[in-house]
């Protein structure tokens, strides 16, 4: 049991060392500098042949800013302390279930981003991601025939997913 203790005491001792020595574990905060507390996000660039898929992946990475505690979305760039700009480098949708004629009944769409957040003083490059990538699945309904519909329906839920995939990078590290 005094072994327990030691070990315990000894934790205790190095938890209290490092505890003003700078390091802090992931997604404690974000890795952005205190002075950030404004990002604008400009219109992310499209690099696949899915149109629209830049529009909403916009969109959606504004909106889960503007949700986050430590720093806020704004439209305006010459209000912004940071400036945020992406680009859309894949987009794809693949069938990964099949029925018993063939046909798909589950599809897989992924997306990866490519983006980085500029100090709108300094022009310092504070954070950026080259291969940000976010994939999630959707059932097809089997009375529902056109695969464009279904991966239309797919992609607002597919740009909330990879907002937030992205905010969290920036926020929290991982």
């Amino acid at each position: 049991m005094s072994g327990t203790r030691g070990l315990g005491a000894a934790l205790i001792a190095v938890a209290l060392a490092c505890s003003g020595c700078g390091y802090k574990l992931a997604g404690t905060g974000t890795f952005l500098p205190k002075n950030i507390k404004t990002i604008a996000v400009a219109p992310f660039e499209n690099r696949t042949s899915r149109p629209e898929v830049e529009v909403r992946v916009t969109e959606a990475v504004a909106r889960e800013l503007s949700r986050h505690g430590s720093t806020k979305g704004v439209t305006d760039k010459a209000l912004a302390d940071a400036y945020l700009e992406g680009v859309v480098t894949e987009f794809h949708t693949s069938p990964v279930q099949f029925n018993s004629e063939g046909r798909a009944t589950r599809l897989e769409s992924t997306v990866v981003l490519r983006a980085s957040i500029r100090d709108l003083v300094t022009g310092e490059i504070l954070w950026s991601q080259a291969n940000l990538l976010f994939r999630d699945q959707f059932d097809v309904q089997q009375e529902q025939a056109d695969y464009f519909d279904l991966e239309t329906l797919a992609l607002d839920a597919l740009a909330r997913g990879a907002a937030q995939t992205l905010v969290n990078s920036v926020t929290e590290g991982f």
